[in-house]
């Protein structure tokens, strides 16, 4: 067990200088009862924490010091400590106060104790000023799933197998299908994305018509959102709502809309109609920017969509807008891929930028009539990634012009998404049996580990407590 010592000084005669606040020294008269000591940090796992008070002149005859606890900490459940007040005998120049820490498993944010000196009895001339001291109690449990990454597998249409896994950050712990081990039922069908708001996260499963709701930590279900969807596809949040992208009934062009979800009540509460296709989706402050791919057909529009009043802006980028970033200036990349051969008259792809101050285009970056580029990401630094025909660049936000050179090539990714500085390449394989995906360190584009995973890994997200 370890002993930490907190010194808790009592002056009751002579002069003693002591460290304030603001650095200043005060000098204190005779008689004075005070504490020294500044805001301390103590471990759930230290155990004991011995309190010494202290006096640099002993008292003639017994006194008792009086003092109260407060902060955020309970006691008997954070700590335990001997009750009040405390005797300091005559000729002695400390006591102590043994402060017992409980080192419990529930996840806790930090806490305080405070201890506050309220009253000394047996020498009429003591006084105390500076008499309060507070300790903050750092907690050393964690959530299962906390801090490491969260893979989504979207598992084979119509099969129900969806599954989500949790890797630690140092990739040598895989726990499969979590969802259904903490919950003991299916996750669902076709595993879309995963959308994030505070302790919460929102697993969108396409197939199955429904979003599962789970604290992001344990994975415990909250509820199931499965009424008010149709064909639902990625969701963001701005404040208190979601905003789910559906692509409705395939047969009709005309029915796709992005649903608007209460968090506060976990339901539909209401439906902003928009162009066929509504894919990728992000928040920018009060505004969600949509990139309509063209779900069973093609489009080449991007939706700013007013969350205020839920009024909806077009811009006419190219032809299928697939994945867009935002830079912290402003800026809204929106990669097109084109129109493919297979269906319909060839165009190429093209990278654009958007200004959101006022939703115009400000440049366009344009690949060759049979390049279909995707996936494209933004890394720490702020340097931009995407793939084309099996082959990945970068280049900075600044670029005119195109890279012609690939940084990596021969990957033909189903998904790709940069963390920091870290890329996780998803390979679905044969789409029915095992992925898996390949670690790239892309400070020098060094292949860190390849993991064997479940069917059809979609994404990879992190999961970072912000305690």
């Amino acid at each position: 067990m370890n002993m930490k010592k907190i010194f808790l000084s009592i002056i009751t005669a002579g002069v003693l200088l002591v460290s304030c606040s603001d650095d200043d020294d005060v000098t204190l008269p005779e008689g004075t009862v005070s504490i020294s000591l500044s805001t301390t940090t103590v471990n759930e796992e230290d155990g004991d924490v011995e309190i010494t008070l202290n006096t640099n002149n002993p008292f003639l005859t017994d006194v008792e010091i009086a003092y109260e606890l407060s902060g955020t900490a309970t006691i008997n459940e954070d700590y335990t400590i001997a009750t009040s007040p405390v005797t300091l005998t005559a000729g002695a120049t400390t006591v102590n106060i043994t402060l017992s820490i409980i080192d419990d498993e529930t996840v806790e944010l930090e806490e305080t104790i405070t201890i506050a000196i309220t009253g000394i009895t047996g020498d009429d001339m003591a006084e105390f000023v500076d008499e309060e001291l507070t300790i903050t109690l750092v907690d050393n449990d964690s959530y299962p799933y906390e801090n490491g990454l969260l893979l989504l597998h979207e598992g084979n249409f119509g099969q129900g197998n969806a599954r989500i896994d949790f890797l630690s950050n140092d990739l040598q712990t895989n726990q499969t299908s979590i969802f259904s081990e903490v919950n003991g039922r299916p996750l669902g069908d076709t595993g879309q994305s995963i959308a994030f708001s505070g302790d919460v996260a929102y697993i969108v499963l396409n197939n199955s018509q429904k979003i599962e709701v789970v604290n992001r930590f344990t994975f415990e279900s909250i509820t199931t959102i499965d009424s008010g969807l149709l064909n639902p596809r990625f969701m963001a949040i701005v404040g208190e709502k979601g905003y789910v992208t559906n692509w409705g009934d395939g047969t009709n062009p005309d029915d796709d809309y992005v649903a608007v979800v209460n968090l506060t009540t976990n339901s539909i509460e209401s439906n902003i109609a928009v162009a066929e296709g509504p894919e990728a989706i992000l928040a920018n402050g009060e505004t969600v920017y949509v990139a309509h791919q063209g779900g069973f057909g093609q489009n080449n529009i991007v939706s700013a969509i007013n969350t205020t009043n839920s009024a909806v802006v077009e811009i006419t980028v190219d032809d299928s807008p697939n994945s867009m970033q935002l830079t912290a200036e402003g800026e809204l990349f929106v990669l097109c891929g084109g129109v493919p051969s297979w269906a319909g008259t060839e165009s190429g792809g093209s990278l654009i930028v958007i200004e959101t101050a006022d939703n115009t285009v400000a440049r366009t970056l344009e690949f060759a009539e049979t390049e279909h580029p995707g996936s494209l990401e933004v890394d720490a630094d702020g340097e931009l990634y995407y793939m084309v025909a099996g082959n990945l660049f970068t280049l900075n936000v600044d670029a005119t012009d195109l890279p012609t050179n690939p940084i990596l090539t021969g990957k033909f990714w189903y998904g790709m998404d940069i963390i920091g500085t870290t890329l996780y390449g998803s390979d679905a394989k044969d789409y029915v049996s095992n992925g898996a995906v390949e670690v790239y360190d892309l400070t020098d584009i060094s292949l860190i580990s390849t993991l064997d995973v479940g069917v059809i890994p979609a994404a990879v997200y992190e999961n970072v407590s912000s305690n």
